[in-house]
């Protein structure tokens, strides 16, 4: 029998919870307040003969006291030794989630984005070349060509750079023109 979100057939309901009482999430605060301590340690949580599979929406989180103030928490992440983030902004390393452009977003953000390693040790360098060559969108170092490149020159330095907006300088620092990427596609 296939389970979906959501389903509310008895059959599924009967498969997930195995005969099991499950308590109403709408009863959630008086379960909470006839609890003798302040919520549940993490053995009791993830105890999972008692409580199954966990999801997200088995938790409730309640705001509690605390006595100290906001600003004495850290959110520092020690990534490396020497290397720690001020904001916990940190990406996986698998090829489904970062790649140039997410590690280009998260470190606008203040964050590191972790390249994969599923590609040819060619290929990371090039994501980080691309990376690295993304200043807060302000192009440092620009990509520029000369009046002699070609079309396909051009095409290729947009499948390799990954952008095709290229300026074409005829003395040193004279702007002739702008090749943009829609008329080379």
């Amino acid at each position: 029998m296939t389970i979906v979100n959501g389903d509310a057939s008895d059959g599924a309901q009967t498969m997930l919870t195995q005969g099991k009482q499950v308590a109403d999430f709408t009863q959630a605060l008086k379960l909470l307040q006839s609890e003798s301590k302040d919520g549940l340690d993490v053995h009791t949580l993830i105890d999972s003969a008692r409580n199954g599979g966990l999801t997200y929406n088995d938790f409730l989180m309640l705001p509690g006291y605390i006595g100290f103030p906001a600003n004495a928490v850290s959110l520092d992440s020690p990534v490396t030794k020497r290397i720690t983030l001020k904001t916990p902004f940190l990406s996986s390393p698998m090829d489904t989630v970062t790649e140039e452009k997410m590690a280009i977003h998260i470190a606008l953000l203040g964050g590191l984005g972790v390249i994969h390693h599923n590609c040819s040790i060619e290929e990371q360098a090039e994501m980080v070349a691309k990376v690295k060559r993304f200043e807060n969108g302000f192009i440092t170092d620009p990509i520029v060509l000369s009046p002699k490149t070609t079309v396909e020159e051009a095409k290729d330095l947009k499948m390799k750079w990954g952008f095709g907006g290229f300026p074409v300088t005829g003395k040193p620092f004279s702007l002739e023109f702008l090749i943009h990427h829609f008329p080379i596609l």
